[in-house]
């Protein structure tokens, strides 16, 4: 088999597995990916997953692939808030939520982090179509809600501050029914009031 025939079948999709392809291609020879990688023609994403050495350069791109090698998992906490722009600088791991154990990928395409949730809570995504394909981000509301899940030590307005949250963003984007109705499925009287410590935040700076 020829890399160009491979490449026709996987140009456009950014990252795929050794399934993906036997699925496409039975009988496939998995030394050639070996020599492929050798010549540059792929990368190995982590075990198991690969793209074609061009097929991982848009963000949106970076973001399925955190979706797809460590599944099920949803683009959340810090990277979400980068993403809409809650934070005033990127941030250099891509964070998610997975309901299988908390784990990390160094990767040739960046770092890629989990943080372990129980199913109960695997909730309050958005599907973003983009060039053919689904990014599972979370929702605005839940997003901040992860976020103050996994740091319970903040707890007053000083906890808070080195993040440098841009607090009217945040209300603009932030929609009052649904976040109380996701913040009710976590039951946890202490993220109810750090939750309430950041709506305090959001609310002082709206009177500005």
């Amino acid at each position: 088999m020829s890399i160009l025939e491979f490449s026709k079948i996987f140009q456009g999709i950014p990252v795929f597995s050794i399934n993906d392809i036997e699925k496409r291609f039975p009988g496939f020879e998995r030394e050639n990916l070996l020599n492929w990688q050798k010549k540059g023609y792929l990368l190995r994403v982590r075990n198991g997953w690969y793209s074609l050495a061009d097929g991982i350069k848009t963000q949106e791109q970076v973001y399925y692939t955190a979706n797809k090698i460590y599944a099920p998992s949803y683009i959340s906490l810090e990277s979400a808030f980068a993403h809409y722009g809650w934070i005033p600088e990127g941030v250099f791991t891509l964070t998610s939520i997975s309901t299988r154990k908390t784990t990390m990928f160094d990767t040739p395409k960046g770092r890629f982090s989990y943080a372990s949730i129980k199913p109960a809570l695997f909730f309050g995504y958005r599907i973003i179509n983009k060039d053919g394909y689904g990014i599972k981000l979370a929702e605005p509301e839940k997003a901040l809600l992860d976020f103050l899940y996994f740091h319970p030590k903040a707890q007053e307005e000083d906890d808070f501050e080195s993040y440098r949250f841009n607090l009217p963003q945040m209300c603009a984007d932030i929609q009052t029914e649904q976040l109380e109705a996701f913040s009710a499925l976590f039951s946890s009287p202490s993220l109810m009031k750090r939750l309430s410590t950041i709506n305090k935040m959001i609310d002082n700076a709206q009177s500005y």
